[in-house]
């Protein structure tokens, strides 16, 4: 069975030229993937509670692991 990993991807730019975080090269395409699940359950989870409660900080939160969650998939071989 071939296992493929993650390859660097960075995300959650900081400034005008930089990033702040970066997926780590050399991961399990597989526990990258659940781990990307895993962000996007918990964005789920924010979504509704920012909804219910309008909160902005949630909201926030939720963007920022739709952008790990975007990075990981990319990382471990999806689209750049």
């Amino acid at each position: 069975m071939n296992v493929s990993n993650t390859r660097e991807v960075s995300f959650h730019g900081c400034g005008l030229s930089d990033h702040l975080l970066a997926v780590r090269p050399g991961v399990p395409r597989d526990e990258a993937l659940h781990c990307a699940a895993d962000f996007l359950a918990t964005t789920h989870d924010l979504l509704l509670v920012a909804e219910e409660v309008d909160s902005a900080a949630a909201r926030a939160a939720a963007i920022l692991l739709v952008e790990a969650a975007t990075a990981v998939i990319n990382a471990a071989g999806g689209a750049d």
